[in-house]
């Protein structure tokens, strides 16, 4: 096996832009522009996004099982980006170009189309680019190339309202914002994925076996102990970063006071993500994926409770830069870690089952991503609606406590907890090299 050229690493990254340009504004300014511009309101949204957890929890394990027994002339992965990126644009379009009248149902229905789409792109996008890699450091090394296309994707979502404030006289994210994203998607999407598709190979199957029945999939799901251990730090961490990111415009806005400042801060967080990736990609490769990432997540629930020292007003701009420019390079081992090493725990699931079922496993990845940022969003809101929390009022005592636990406790507890689960996780360099060894070699035979 030979390593993919960083042109064709690259290529396969882009769509990543695309995907990361929907993700967190889909997360953190649509439910609240839906609020304020639509007829939908903050019980209905808030109810919307818990249960179309339950709707990527029926679709995620069905698209990667059904990713993993798909054999074309063109591989495993590409037909489901195909499909993904008609799904997701079709979608996008619709769900950000609501008519005044769009209540919760028309939110709940192209939300739903939206994220099938991504369920369809993207795991067999991250299966796909771990049967490129060859080794454990070069699964980072494409781990990271994928991470800072996302960067990129978020940062051009931030960049777009200091672009278009000339012509809408503010910087303040509003419905000709939301309209531009829906333009710009259904052009980046088709395109990356096109040249995705057409220039990075098909990479590499180590399994020995055909693939099996649902019954031993799910047999072998089970068993496979580092997954596990897996799932359950970042489902932990990642209820409460759902809830994090529910609410940080909210936060920002409300309480400090700074909507109008938000795009630069969010430009400054994920322009320092981007500058952090590679370093962390280099730690992660001298003490480990596991141990770096935990290491980040105890660091973030130190971070962030200083949010408690800021005074709301413009005066906060300044140190709140410096807490974003350190919480954006503690955030960024994040991006970086899960990719790399779920290829990691696949390849130790291929060896011991002797099946390729790396599809499954991102399958439930995409459902943790989406399901944790769905729970906590769906905890979020009706937590503030039940602390009496207003959007866009002059809250007070109860319900700004209700504010700061949503947005600064919760998060950083679960950051603790998850880091305990995954301190000691049982993969590393040493036994992935092991583990990788003998598919080669069974592969070989």
């Amino acid at each position: 096996m030979q390593k993919s050229s960083n042109g064709q690493v690259f290529l396969y990254a882009l769509p990543g832009i695309a995907i990361a340009f929907i993700n967190l504004p889909a997360a953190i300014i649509l439910p609240t522009f839906y609020v304020e511009h639509t007829a939908a309101t903050l019980t209905g949204i808030g109810v919307v996004n818990l249960l179309r957890w339950w709707f990527d929890a029926a679709t995620d394990p069905i698209v990667g099982y059904l990713g993993d027994r798909t054999t074309t002339r063109w591989g495993k992965r590409k037909p489901w980006l195909v499909m993904g990126a008609i799904v997701s644009s079709v979608s996008i379009f619709q769900l950000f170009r609501p008519p005044a009248d769009a209540g919760s149902f028309y939110y709940a229905l192209w939300l739903c189309g939206v994220y099938l789409g991504f369920t369809l792109f993207t795991i067999a996008h991250q299966a796909w680019g771990s049967e490129l890699a060859v080794n454990y450091n070069d699964r980072s090394r494409i781990s990271t190339t994928y991470s800072v296309m996302s960067v990129i994707g978020s940062l051009l979502f931030w960049v777009l309202p200091l672009m278009l404030a000339p012509f809408t006289g503010t910087s303040e994210i509003g419905p000709q914002v939301i309209n531009g994203i829906a333009w710009i998607f259904v052009v980046l999407m088709p395109l990356s994925a096109l040249l995705a598709i057409s220039f990075v190979p098909v990479g590499i199957d180590l399994s020995k076996q055909a693939p099996q029945s649902l019954r031993k999939t799910v047999s072998d799901l089970k068993f496979n102990r580092p997954l596990w251990r897996f799932v359950l730090a970042q489902a932990v961490w990642g209820i409460g970063q759902g809830m994090y990111l529910s609410v940080i415009f909210v936060f920002m806005r409300d309480y400090l006071q700074l909507g109008a400042k938000f795009p630069l801060l969010m430009i400054m967080f994920f322009l320092v993500q981007t500058l952090s990736m590679p370093v962390w990609a280099r730690l992660m490769g001298r003490y480990g994926k596991h141990r770096c990432w935990a290491f980040s997540w105890a660091a973030f629930s130190l971070a962030q409770p200083a949010v408690f020292l800021l005074e709301p007003g413009i005066e906060a701009f300044l140190p709140l830069m410096l807490m974003v420019i350190v919480t954006a390079f503690i955030n960024s081992a994040s991006y970086i870690a899960p990719m790399a090493l779920l290829g990691d725990i696949s390849d130790y699931g291929t060896l011991k089952s002797g099946s390729n079922n790396t599809g499954n496993y991102f399958a439930i990845q995409t459902l943790l991503q989406k399901g944790t940022m769905g729970v906590g969003a769906g905890f979020a809101f009706p937590l503030l609606a039940l602390f009496g929390y207003e959007l866009g009022a002059d809250n007070q005592g109860v319900a700004l406590w209700g504010l700061h636990t949503t947005y600064i406790i919760i998060p950083a507890v679960t950051s603790v907890i998850a880091a305990a689960i995954l301190w000691n996780f049982p993969i590393d360099a040493r036994r992935h090299a092991i583990i990788r060894k003998r598919l080669e070699q069974l592969a070989s035979r």
